[in-house]
């Protein structure tokens, strides 16, 4: 012992002695004075009391070596004796002559309120060393008074145990009738008892509220009768509500009975979900399935039975607008018509939620108890008391029922009489405290009932610490936690007795402080209680910082990293991570900020990992803060909380601000911990990836392959770390994504399906990591165009990820999204946009329309409104996603370069010309601030740009762009890539626009020799070639090359696509136009001849392309015979038709005219001849006044 403890002890000793001695001279005075001057009986009696208290306190302070007595209560108890002093030091020094007038005084003392005063002082100083007499002779005598606590808590518990064991056994009953003959219909017909409560023995009263329940609750035709009980925390709404249930039970036990916590959304769910479990109703182990809504149908549509809903504890405003991950919120799922079947009672301490709960009527209110009602809950098992007394104390609780029965269970424990009681309970009554968190005020409320009850729960907290300090630490630090499900895993330390937490949680327990459950694993903790647990922690004990702050350290202590194997406890801890987070009690010191900062980082990490990426940056940010000012920027720790941060707001949309981040902590991590470090390699993976979705993909394989390298060595130094096994997997599936990124498809391929296999093996199949596998090697399958294989892999992964992780998860609408982009590939249009809406109205929901992946969504959305010809959704489509993309990844982002250019694509092919050019040449501008695939972008931007200006006719600088697009195809591709023969072949059709036959034929004739080598003569890319050479083999008069050309047409389509079809007629008329130029009349007539029997067949004799063939048949029988009749019908005709579909001023009908009138006058018929020709001129002035007031009006 130090001197400076040594010194302290002295004091403290010298203070103990000092009472003693005090006090045994204070108890001689008071017995002298009761004696001779006829003091009150009780006070003797109180005094003889206090000598022996003092003589067993001296005893025990001699035996064990120190004061049983602590400082305060050592400082209390001597100012008590002190005020008893001076109360007799009038008396002092008077001589027995004067004793006749001495007990004049006391007798009118006796009768004044100083007597008073004089018998609450003494007895509060006998109570307070009781007390403490009887907390140290409990800690000698451990096991005497463990075996009288466990005698009155198994007869206080026996009527619980029997209810639980009844439970218990139903449910086992319930479960063995399973697989029995027509299970569903038994299941339609039975009535059920779901409370998971007994029934309280000790209910007493309530008659006018149990009267109006009964009377809301009447059948109502096509609807469920509803009442709402409201009322203060405390009061015994559920307690009411469960005692209807057993009475009705009791009167009709043919009526079902479901109890549903409300407590919180999860809590509704579970008792939903027990509900399903339990009535075996169909499809509720779907996982596609809402159960929520599967049992709401059940109950209004398919059960027979008449049914009673308690739905529990709806104190929070917004519980019913939860939604469920179906998107719907709770309030859907509560049934609303069962044509008189069915009844619902609600309760809830807020009077505003039950107007809302009960519509149309007025909540029943659930007051305090009658004065006789709470006599009969106070009951017999208290020491003897008088009415007056008993009234005293209830009129103290405001006569609520908690805290009455707390005061009984403490009374009867304690055994203490009422009278002793109230002296504890006056003691405590200047503290106060808010009004537990609750506002009422606005509902004209008194503050007295809520202080009466925390003042009862008060006296119950001192008393738990003095019988079990460590029960006193687990409420407090319950205090800070979520109410609901405490995991005792959570509070357990690590070299606890199993014995000693259940003496302790079973204290809790005993004082109805706490509820365990079923499992006993658990337990929960009434939510006023933790509020009243701080104010006494604050008021008495003055510890609320350092309770606060030892529970986040043990929070942050048990909660691990979100990691998959994680998963399960991290869901169990997260709300009571939430609730000591949300605390800003006892954070102030840099051990409590410490825990605070790590707490965050790991829920960080699960949230992000759960897809919650918004709540993820908030925690990874404020993580990020405080490390960085608790350590500095390049702690360990800090970096740690810098790179998590950077992983939140990269699945946020945030790149490039992500990338910037992992540079730094990689630079920082390699000069700390060096080069080859775990962490380091982290960084190395976290940049790559970064780098990969912003395009920078070649300094992303180079990221990667380090990444890989490094681990690889690292796992070949220990090769039995599992962990190291994972990392190098990671790494491998990352080389392999970026060399598919970069169209190194079968590199790619191979690394993906054996990382995969290696995943499998280490981390399982259902593994988050397997699953990324899995989806990288599908989606290098899809890029492959073996889409059938790749709709296989995605709709199992699909399957897989629903199960794991949920619809919502941001990986399984990932993949939802890639499953459609292959149906539609595969021409499954329907279906796949069925899919992209599916995965577009959740991510609106969860991601919100501006997040990277609601955007991607949105565009392939477009791409089917494009593809199956609604372009006017396409585009504005389109320009929802390009307006975001510009936001948040930037307008030169490849992604965003995708969208502007089919963007362009969009307003081409509505005609809006002007627009698309000016799109296509921002776009083209833009390519010069790329810092990869520069070349690649304004390959493509060259090349839209060329096809919306030769829609345009502006064929000059078409081909300028083609050019361009050339040159830089050949040193990208090179020169037989089939992307740049596609542009020569562009180039050629610019340059034929533009009578430059002579280059365009040299250009198609390269390509279609290509073609032929690489499709085949048959192919339909190299029959467009053969087309377009010659068509220039024919404007160029080359005649003799452009009829072998068209022959060689007429053959190979005839083969492909039949002698009848379009294509091949098509060839077959240009093919008699060049023989008919090159004189070969009687084979170009014998062609004309077979086209017009196959157009008269099928199209009629007015059709347009049928009069082209009889107007070039006539041509051909007038070369041979300018005297054929044959010719001058099929003129006639001709020119006749066309001037009565077309009009006469038409000019094709004006071209037939002229013609026949020169086949006219060669026939010698001059006089139709003229006529037809002043005919002609007068139409001509027609038609020439016509395009005048056309030009005229375009101009205007």
């Amino acid at each position: 012992m130090s001197g400076a403890e040594a010194l302290v002890a002295v004091g403290i000793a010298s203070n103990f002695v000092q009472l003693i001695q005090f006090t045994t001279s204070l108890c001689s005075r008071i017995k002298e004075y009761a004696e001779g001057l006829g003091l009150p009986k009780k006070l003797a009696a109180q005094a003889d009391r206090l000598s022996d208290l003092l003589a067993i306190l001296h005893s025990l302070a001699t035996s064990s070596g120190h004061d049983p007595l602590g400082d305060s209560v050592l400082t209390r108890c001597l100012a008590q004796a002190r005020s008893l002093s001076d109360l007799l030091d009038g008396l002092k020094g008077q001589s027995q002559g004067h004793l006749k007038n001495a007990r004049k005084a006391l007798k009118s003392l006796n009768r004044s309120d100083q007597i008073d005063e004089f018998q609450d002082v003494l007895d509060s100083l006998v109570s307070t060393l009781s007390l403490q007499l009887q907390a140290e002779s409990r800690s000698m005598t451990k096991q005497t008074e463990a075996n009288t606590i466990s005698m009155l808590e198994r007869q206080m518990e026996q009527t619980s145990i029997l209810n639980d064991l009844h439970h218990t056994a139903t449910l086992h009953h319930t479960a063995t009738l399973k697989g029995q003959v027509s299970e569903e219909r038994e299941h339609l017909s039975r009535p059920l008892w779901m409370v998971p409560i007994g029934r309280n023995p000790a209910f007493v009263g309530r008659n006018a509220v149990m009267s109006a329940l009964e009377s809301r609750l009447l059948p109502v035709p096509d609807a469920v009768s509803t009442a709402v009980l409201y009322g203060l925390g405390g009061v015994g709404k559920s307690q009411v509500a469960l005692e209807y249930a057993y009475r009705l039970k009791d009167k009709s036990p043919e009526i079902s009975v479901l109890w549903i916590h409300a407590s919180n959304a999860a809590r509704f769910v579970e008792s939903y979900k027990r509900i399903a479990s339990q009535c075996n109703i169909s499809g509720r182990d779907d996982p596609t399935q809402d159960v929520l809504q599967l049992v709401r149908d059940w109950l209004e549509m398919k059960y027979k039975c008449k049914w009673l809903m308690i739905i529990d504890n709806v104190d929070d405003h917004g519980f019913f607008e939860s939604l469920t991950s179906a998107g719907k919120s709770l309030r859907e799922y509560v049934p609303q018509s069962t044509n008189g079947t069915g009844t619902i009672i609600y309760t809830t301490r807020n009077r505003d939620i039950g107007i809302d709960l009960s519509l149309d009527r007025d909540p029943i209110i659930v007051p305090s108890m009658e004065p006789e009602e709470a006599r009969d809950l106070l009951g017999k098992g208290i020491l003897a008391s008088t009415k007056e007394e008993q009234l005293e104390l209830l009129d103290a609780l405001v006569y609520l029922p908690l805290a009455i029965s707390q005061a009984v269970a403490f009374m009867a424990k304690r055994k203490r009489s009422v009278t002793e009681y109230m002296k504890l309970y006056r003691q405590g009554e200047s503290a106060r405290m808010r009004l537990l968190g609750q506002k009422f005020s606005s509902h004209g409320r008194e503050t007295r009932p809520l202080e009466s009850v925390v003042t009862t729960w008060w006296i119950s907290f001192n008393h738990i610490k003095s019988e079990n300090s460590r029960a006193a630490e687990l409420l407090s630090m319950m205090s800070f936690m979520d109410n609901q499900n405490v995991p005792f895993a959570l509070l357990t330390r690590d070299d606890e007795e199993t014995f000693d937490f259940e003496e302790a949680t079973g204290l809790l327990e005993a004082y109805s402080l706490i509820q365990l459950d079923t499992e006993r694993s658990a337990c929960h903790v009434h939510r006023l209680v933790t509020v009243a647990v701080q104010g006494w922690l604050t008021e008495f004990e003055g510890k609320r910082d350092d309770l606060a702050g030892q529970a986040l350290k043990t929070v942050a202590d048990k909660f691990p990293y979100g990691y998959f194997e994680s998963w399960s406890t991290c869901r169990l801890y997260l709300p009571h991570a939430e609730a000591v987070l949300r605390s800003t009690f006892g954070q102030s010191n840099d051990s409590a900020l410490h825990a605070r900062a790590t707490l965050l980082l790991n829920t960080s990490s699960y949230l992000r990992m759960q897809g919650q990426y918004e709540a993820s940056q908030r925690g990874a940010e404020e993580s990020m803060q405080l490390f960085e000012r608790l350590n500095g920027k390049e702690h360990e720790d800090t970096l740690s909380s810098i790179a998590n941060y950077a992983n939140s707001i990269q699945k946020c949309g945030h790149y490039q601000r992500g990338a910037d981040l992992q540079r730094t902590v990689l630079l920082a991590r390699e000069k700390l911990l060096g080069y080859g470090h775990r962490a380091t390699l982290e960084s190395l993976n976290a940049l790559g990836s970064d780098l990969q979705i912003l395009g920078l993909y070649k300094e992303a394989e180079e990221v990667h392959l380090k990444e890989f390298n490094e681990k690889q060595r690292l796992l070949e130094r220990n090769p039995g770390d599992l962990d190291l096994h994972a990392d190098a997997i990671i790494a491998m599936g990352n080389v392999a994504r970026v060399l598919s990124s970069q169209g190194r498809y079968a590199e790619a391929e191979v690394l993906q399906r054996q990382a995969l296999e290696n995943s499998i093996n280490v981390n399982g199949y259902y593994h988050p990591y397997t699953f990324i596998g899995r989806g990288d090697l599908a989606g290098t399958v899809k890029d492959q165009e073996r889409f059938a294989e790749a709709e296989t892999m995605y709709e199992q992964l699909l399957e897989d990820r629903r199960k794991t992780l949920g619809q919502r998860h941001h990986d399984t609408l990932l993949t939802l999204s890639n499953m459609a982009l292959v149906k539609a590939r595969l021409g499954k249009r329907q279906e796949s946009e069925e899919l992209y809406k599916e995965a577009l109205t959740i991510e609106l929901e969860t991601l919100g329309k501006h997040h990277p992946s609601t955007v991607t969504t949105l565009h392939n959305l477009a791409c089917c409104f494009y593809d199956r010809g609604d372009h006017q959704a396409a585009e504005d489509s389109f320009r929802r996603c390009l307006e975001s993309q510009n936001a948040t990844i930037g307008p030169s982002h490849l992604i965003t370069m995708r969208t502007r250019h089919n963007l362009s694509a969009t307003l081409q092919t509505l005609q809006k010309l002007d627009e698309a050019e000016c799109l296509a040449r921002e776009t083209l501008d833009l390519c010069d601030s790329m810092q990869e695939k520069k070349d690649t972008e304004q390959i493509e931007a060259f090349g839209r740009l060329a096809l919306i200006l030769a829609d345009q006719e502006k064929y000059e600088e078409a081909e300028y762009l083609r050019r361009r697009e050339l040159e830089l195809r050949l040193g990208v591709h090179g020169e037989s890539h089939p992307d740049t023969v596609l542009c020569r072949n562009h180039l050629a059709f610019v340059l034929s626009k533009q009578n430059k036959m002579e280059e365009a034929a040299l250009i198609y004739n390269d390509v279609l020799v290509y073609r032929s080598t690489v499709h085949g003569r048959e192919h339909t890319e190299t029959l467009s070639t053969l087309w377009n050479l010659a068509l220039c083999y024919r404007d160029l008069e080359q005649f003799e090359f452009a009829e072998a050309k068209y022959q060689e047409l007429v053959d190979l389509q005839s083969k492909v696509h039949g002698p009848e079809s379009d294509a091949a007629l098509e060839s077959l008329m240009q093919l008699s136009w060049v023989l008919q130029q090159r004189k070969k009349y009687a084979a170009s007539e014998k062609n004309y001849r077979k086209l017009l029997n196959a157009r008269l067949a099928v199209l009629g004799p007015e059709h347009p392309l049928t009069l082209s063939i009889m107007n070039n048949l006539s041509s051909v029988l007038e070369y041979q015979d300018n005297r054929s009749e044959e010719s001058t019908t099929l003129q006639r005709h001709v020119y006749e038709t066309r001037s009565r579909v077309l009009g006469p001023a038409h000019m094709l009908s004006l071209k037939s005219l002229k013609f026949f009138a020169e086949h006219l006058d060669d026939q010698g018929k001059n006089d139709e001849a003229n006529a037809l020709r002043r005919k002609h001129i007068d139409l001509l002035g027609i038609t020439s006044d016509l395009e005048a007031k056309l030009a005229e009006a375009t101009a205007k």
